[in-house]
């Protein structure tokens, strides 16, 4: 055997990439392999059930697909189940009342380290709205294996959510806390982390203004993804030096206002900004929040911008000012743009080609109607070769396009060397296209690697020719750049060759 496996730092590497059946062959394979083979099968578990099944059968059994406890756990049966909980690190528990004398029975080790003493990430998922019995059991069974618990996703109640702030895992650095169906009151998600000091990324819903306080302070917060109500002041302001190591900042709101307040608050030296909006707003509040943006966050470090509309309002404009993204242009080391939803800004080739040379380490541009009234795009097939000229980096791309091909005089593919061979996938939104062999032909000499398209997915009315028929000619397009790409490689292999052949003769 060779000398590197008897490391078991690189036996976890490998055995980390094995499926379940592989690697109980090999936790019998050798005694080399035991070890590493274990961990990696209790590593991650998805509830309490395999690590009671270690346990002698007398002591349990399964009726109905539920699990039953016949009694309490004897020494050498906590010895048994110790020896396997040390290895969990990630643990799913799902409340269901049937499991409460599992947990009554686990409440008692011999020794405080028998449960989970090296589990770090827990997910829990609890829709109960009041005390139970049962429940209470679950929740002093939480207490005792949360030793030093690094992250935690809730979906829970808001009930739920209060018993486990009253848990006090301090130790925390990721949380994420989901509501199901019924919101969780800012106050109680105030309550559970006001004293997360620890915290470097949190996600939540609805939050407080004292809460923003409490979290503007914690001195390793650096993702933050957070639901703004509309109670929310407009004259904001946060402590001395707030958020001083954020850098990746999500606001979902319902109208534009909170949003706007949370960034005049301060200034903001964050990568990514993201807002998502539950409603649709009025072309002037979009306008606002753009011009908003270069003024208080950092120009230089922003390399994220993403903006989403859920619904669009009915009396929203679908097109906005043509020169909407203009005070973005500032930002000049933008990596990722995304705009979804009813309101797009109105682009043209020259428009686009502004913005290419403004972003020129631009690798993602997403510009998606989901909504709204149709409008027929004014980029054509020449605007993605200006794009893809100056966004070389460019691999992942949505963007509605002209494709109606003039018969009479048909677009020739570029004979310049612009060819992006990152893209294999480009979502073409709402765009209408006529010839799909001419557009195959185009695409094939500046996206040569391009095997699947996507178009006319959102609600946008078109008012004019068949949605069903323009996504069969998009899909089609998809199969014909391919073949268009070999047989242009084949051309040049056969040029390079006749070539080799003149200079020879």
């Amino acid at each position: 055997m060779h000398r590197c496996l008897h490391l078991e730092e690189i036996l976890q590497e490998i055995f980390k990439n094995a499926d379940y059946r592989s690697l109980t062959v090999l936790a019998r394979t050798c005694r080399l392999f035991y070890e590493p083979a274990l961990n990696v099968i209790y590593s991650d578990l998805p509830g309490l059930q395999p690590l009671i099944e270690r346990l002698p059968h007398d002591l349990w059994s399964t009726g109905s697909g539920e699990m039953v406890i016949r009694g309490p756990l004897r020494p050498q049966d906590w010895e048994v189940f110790a020896g396997y909980s040390r290895r969990v690190r990630s643990l799913r528990l799902r409340w269901f009342a049937s499991d409460a004398k599992l947990y009554r029975a686990l409440l008692s080790p011999p020794n405080p380290s028998f449960l989970l003493p090296n589990l770090r990430t827990f997910t829990w998922h609890c829709l109960s709205t009041r005390s139970t019995a049962g429940l209470d059991d679950m929740i002093a069974f939480m207490r005792l294996i949360f030793h030093n618990l690094a992250a935690a996703q809730l979906i829970i109640s808001e009930y739920a959510l209060a018993t486990f702030s009253d848990l006090g895992c301090t130790s925390l650095r990721h949380l994420v806390i989901q509501s199901h169906k019924v919101a969780i009151s800012a106050n109680v998600t105030e309550d559970a982390i006001c004293k997360l000091s620890a915290l470097r990324s949190l996600a939540c819903g609805e939050v407080s203004v004292r809460a923003l306080h409490h979290l503007a302070q914690f001195p390793l917060l650096s993702r933050l993804t957070v639901w703004l109500g509309d109670d929310i002041p407009s004259a904001l302001t946060f402590p001395r030096f707030p958020f001083s190591k954020l850098r990746y900042l999500t606001i979902n709101t319902k109208s534009i206002g909170p949003c706007l307040s949370m960034l005049k608050a301060t200034n903001w030296n964050i990568r990514c900004f993201h807002h998502r909006m539950d409603a649709g707003y009025d072309p002037a509040g979009r306008k606002v929040l753009l011009e908003l943006l270069p003024l208080q966050l950092a120009h230089e470090s922003l390399k994220c911008i993403s903006l989403h509309t859920a619904s669009p309002h009915p009396d929203d404009d679908p097109i906005t000012n043509p020169f909407s993204l203009k005070p973005l242009l500032s930002f000049k080391n933008l990596l990722i743009l995304e705009l979804i939803g009813a309101i797009l800004p109105e682009l043209d080739n020259d428009r686009l080609q502004k913005l290419a040379i403004a972003w020129p380490q631009l690798r993602v541009l997403i510009l998606h109607q989901k909504a709204g009234l149709y409008r027929v795009p004014q980029v054509d097939l020449t605007g993605l070769v200006l794009l893809l000229e100056h966004c070389p980096e460019l691999y992942q791309l949505a963007l509605s396009v002209n494709a109606i091909i003039d018969t009479k005089a048909p677009p020739a593919p570029p004979m310049s060397s612009i060819s992006n061979k990152l893209i294999t996938f480009i979502n073409f939104s709402n765009s209408p296209i006529t010839k799909t062999a001419e557009v195959a032909a185009f695409l094939s000499a500046i996206v040569p690697n391009l095997r699947e398209t996507l178009s006319w997915t959102g609600e946008v009315r078109c008012p004019g020719g068949s949605v069903q028929e323009y996504r069969k000619r998009w899909d089609d397009v998809a199969e014909l750049v391919c073949v268009f790409a070999e047989v242009r490689k084949q051309e040049r292999e056969a040029c390079m060759h006749a070539l080799k052949n003149e200079v020879v003769r």
